[in-house]
């Protein structure tokens, strides 16, 4: 490309940051994308146009972004309001036609609650259920038709409230990984709710007094849940509509978004709360006071969720260009030469999955799929005769979550088969790290098979298992655990292998660091679980359950296997990432001791002509 064009073609993007940095307040993520583009042009001129004036000019700007990025970072508070009004706004204006199809779509709910409450009067009990519906009639009938807000103490109400409402706006937005699937029905389930609770009220001649009592807090309860579902739906975006990005950049642009939205929603939910659990009870205020709140809600959550980022776009606060879109990138390799923080460590292992989705994802699959086998061999009649099926020919305790019950004497074919399925999701993992391993570090540590790791394997394996059932106290030091044997069976595979070697693991820092990291993905097994157990992942296992024969058994049979295939699937990805994070904790230590690469890096400075992005003059 000739000089000339390449000035022409950027020109314009150039000028707007330098418009940009005379801006007296500048968010650094802004300043973060700026310095990587302009070093990009600046490597661009500095091949093809390295005497030419658009080399210097370039190199001047990469030295003012820096030089600016140097000076101080906006401080937290600042951070937190940038959020609210500049962030926040962005995203929803970007977002707005999520927005008005989840509105949409819990106004459709709403209506459909309706008509079927008035078509059958025994709706409203199939989906309030008959005991809350039986209690409503019975204050009804004493004089208090909403004496239920009332019966509770309003700390406790609020607390108990502000939690549900967050747990059901993030599995709203969680769902949308279920390309938004699971985020409609619990649109469509909140809004029927919505509609059916509603005409309950109208048919007894109660609509003003319920509305005016419930849409004190429901007015900001409802609009949020309503925002939710929209960034569901965003979230689920990125897997259908991937545009010009890869599925996976798409995914991480479209959750990013989606989960910032949830993030602006916890503060409603808390006010929501607050409101039920201390106004709402007052139904003797006067009734123009309590409209007058209603509208009031009605307002500010209007005006901050359609009417500001409307405003905001119309008076071109957005025209720029949006900086904070990640760029595509090649997909770096992780390396296992660098003395990593607990933070560096769990990013890699986050990562190694989607890097080699056929051997993390896939086998988890198939081991999954395997335990659901293991589940109906323990049940099978023959098995049952020789002592090794399950008692009373079934395997339940196996189907719900893990360490609860498994053991060998109980289900001997499923303690088994497990152990051998987490042996062998084991040396999957470290499979995994091999093939990130550069060919240097492979000669040295390119793991070895002995009959020391073979025994630690499956000593570990039996353990866990045998423990989980037998030491109830222990369980939740078990997801913890993990990550360290992780880092001991590693030193096994690829260290010294012997015993002995385990010596060299053994030390505050690791264990401090393998705890802390193996906390963390045992709470992100947790989400997993409560995802799974979550209304979205039911209605969805109950429709595919239409398209079998309507037999109880095989109804039985079918979501047994589901419960186990998705309990065990959660379980052997939270296994693989923590023996994972385990072996890069290892190699992480390695290189702290014996530093067995820093000559190599030694060697390689100086050997650029280049300084934090910036060309030496």
């Amino acid at each position: 490309m000739r000089e000339t064009a390449f000035i022409r073609q950027n020109q314009e993007k150039w000028a707007e940051y330098e418009t940009y940095l005379n801006q007296p307040y500048i968010d650094p993520d802004h300043l973060r994308e700026m310095f990587v583009h302009v070093t990009d042009d600046l490597a661009y001129a500095r091949t093809f146009y390295r005497n030419r004036s658009v080399h210097f000019y370039l190199n001047g700007l990469a030295q003012r972004i820096f030089n600016r990025f140097r000076q101080g970072r906006r401080p937290p508070l600042r951070q937190v309001v940038t959020f609210w009004t500049e962030g926040l706004p962005r995203i929803l204006w970007e977002t707005r036609r999520a927005l008005w199809l989840s509105f949409g779509l819990f106004a459709l709910a709403i209506v459909i609650g309706v008509v079927s409450s008035r078509i059958d009067p025994d709706f409203a009990q199939y989906i309030l259920g008959d005991s809350y519906v039986s209690m409503t009639i019975a204050n009804i009938e004493a004089g208090d038709p909403m004496a239920v807000y009332k019966e509770s103490p309003p700390l406790g109400m609020s607390v108990g409230i502000a939690a549900n409402n967050v747990l059901v706006a993030f599995m709203t937005v969680l769902s949308g990984v279920l390309t938004s699937i699971g985020t409609v029905f619990i649109l469509m389930r909140n809004g029927i709710m919505v509609g059916v609770f509603q005409y309950f009220f109208i048919e007894r001649d109660l609509f003003w007094p319920s509305f005016l009592t419930i849409w004190i807090h429901g007015t900001l309860e409802i609009s949020a849940i309503i925002v939710a579902g929209a960034a569901g739906l965003v979230v689920g975006s990125g897997w259908l509509f991937p545009g010009t990005y890869t599925r996976r950049q798409a995914f991480q642009r479209s959750a990013r978004k989606g989960f910032l939205i949830f993030l602006g929603l916890v503060p409603v939910f808390l006010l929501a709360a607050f409101f039920e659990g201390y106004l709402t009870r007052h139904t003797e205020a006067p009734d123009a006071l309590r409209l007058s709140f209603i509208l009031l809600s009605l307002t500010a959550v209007v005006g901050y969720f359609v009417v500001l980022p409307w405003w905001k776009a119309r008076r071109g606060h957005f025209d720029t260009l949006d900086l904070r879109e990640p760029i595509p990138i090649a997909r770096e390799p992780i390396s296992l030469t660098a003395i990593k923080s607990n933070g560096a460590v769990l990013a890699d292992t986050l990562r190694i999955p989607f890097r080699h989705p056929a051997r993390t994802f896939g086998y988890a699959l198939l081991t999954s799929g395997t335990a659901v086998g293991a589940y109906w061999i323990a049940g099978a009649g023959w098995l049952r005769r020789f002592g090794l099926g399950a008692e009373d020919g079934n395997a339940e305790a196996f189907t719900r979550f893990w360490l609860e019950g498994l053991s060998f004497s109980k289900t001997p074919v499923v303690f088994s088969i497990e152990v051998l399925l987490l042996m062998g999701l084991v040396l999957a993992a470290f499979t995994v790290i091999r093939r990130e391993m550069p060919e240097s570090l492979r000669e040295v540590r390119g793991g070895r098979w002995s009959m020391s790791f073979a025994l630690g394997l499956l000593g570990f394996c039996v353990l866990v298992l045998w423990a989980s059932e037998s030491f109830a106290l222990l369980r939740f030091l078990l997801f913890l655990l993990p990550v360290y044997i992780g880092l001991w069976l590693a030193q096994l595979y690829f260290g010294e292998g012997h015993i002995g070697g385990l010596l060299h693991t053994v030390s505050h820092r690791s264990l401090v660091r393998s705890i802390a990291t193996g906390g963390v993905l045992a709470f992100l097994y947790w989400l997993a679980e409560l995802f799974q157990n979550s209304y979205s992942v039911s209605t969805v296992v109950e429709f595919f359950s239409w398209l079998i024969p309507a037999d109880v058994d095989l109804l039985d049979a079918y979501y047994r296997s589901v419960q186990v295939f998705l309990s065990n699937f959660f379980l052997h990805i939270y296994w693989m990432l923590a023996i994972i994070a385990g072996a890069l904790g290892y190699f992480s230590d390695v290189e702290l001791e014996e530093a067995l690469h820093l000559r190599e890096s030694i060697e390689r400075i100086g050997a650029r002509p280049r300084l934090r992005g910036l060309v030496r003059e």
